[in-house]
């Protein structure tokens, strides 16, 4: 017998139930991928990125989570069930996502090996782990990816739209398969080593998270001014969008400007007038990197007396 209960609008499966349709209402185009997709954990990541598969025509069974309110929100999103058990949605799927945080991914794993799961494509979407978190795969007849969106995931309802035209990072015995859905999806998508995983994630936090915190360092110095924090961010706010969509359109070196492109040390000089020891260094290491830029650009000018001085300062 199939056990449902309905709660707010939305059906959750018991055990022995069968999968979802998973195609949203008003989905345009005809469902090519076969497969059947299930979410274990219901946070930002397996929300949106349900929400942009069965926009795509491709299957969504549903959702489990630990906490079971999260799991019925997503289901009701993306018109898929909510699960109440892991190895209903084990049951119910051919392709699992653990879409926990990183540090929940090995234990959810250790419980699914318990789980009927040969054949089964088994992802994550971390950016820092490679696939090998699902240790023995290969003994328990699985298939594994790791599947990291190239984007930062800030809503639960909303970022799916992002995803869209997104760049997907993929990684492990079962990218080829994901390589295809995500293509179906018209996503783009690079398939890397499990051992360049850090370095890869390294990189996104570089241009993601380290430009944050110099954006927040430009605002504090322009608080110094007597700036309010709104002035601060509206002030700023079309200097960050024009250089980001420069360096979309041209690439780091022909949208790179300032002192640094321009040899000035004078300039550089009175900025360190401003700062403290632990700001100047790190000001002279982030501009002894843009004077390696700016050498490729202007491979005629010698700016060793610039180096010299950043390099007493770092």
């Amino acid at each position: 017998m199939f056990s449902y209960f309905f709660r707010h609008g939305l059906y959750c499966q018991g055990a022995n139930g069968t999968d979802a349709q998973g195609i949203a209402a008003g989905h345009k185009g005809t469902e090519v991928v076969h497969m059947k997709i299930g979410f274990i954990g219901a946070g930002k990541v397996g929300t949106s990125l349900g929400k942009w598969f069965v926009r795509h025509g491709v299957t969504v069974t549903g959702y489990y989570s630990r906490t079971r309110e999260h799991a019925e929100e997503a289901a009701a999103f993306t018109r898929t069930l909510c699960f109440t058990s892991l190895e209903d949605a084990v049951d119910a799927s051919d392709t699992l996502f653990i879409t926990t945080p990183d540090g929940v991914i090995a234990r959810m794993w250790n419980d699914m090996t318990a789980l009927p799961i040969k054949s089964k494509c088994i992802c994550h979407c971390s950016g820092a782990l490679p696939s090998s978190i699902f240790a023995h795969a290969d003994e328990y007849g699985a298939r594994v990816s790791s599947v990291h969106p190239l984007l930062a995931v800030s809503d639960r309802f909303s970022s799916w739209e992002q995803l869209e035209g997104a760049f997907f990072t993929l990684e492990g015995s079962g990218a080829s398969e994901m390589e295809a859905v995500m293509r179906h999806c018209g996503a783009q998508t690079a398939t890397i080593r499990a051992e360049d995983k850090a370095r890869y994630h390294l990189a996104a936090c570089v241009v993601s998270n380290l430009a944050v915190g110099l954006s927040d360092w430009g605002m504090k110095l322009l608080e110094q001014c007597g700036f309010t924090q709104q002035q601060a961010l509206t002030a700023l706010s079309p200097l960050i969008l024009g250089n980001a969509q420069a360096i979309c359109a041209k690439g780091p070196k022909a949208a790179l400007t300032g002192p640094a492109e321009r040899g000035d040390m004078g300039t550089i000089q009175s900025h360190m007038a401003c700062l403290d020891p632990t700001d100047q260094a790190l000001y002279a290491l982030l501009t002894r990197k843009l004077c390696d830029l700016a050498q490729e650009k202007h491979p005629d000018r010698d700016d060793t007396a610039l180096r010299t001085y950043l390099e007493g300062l770092s």
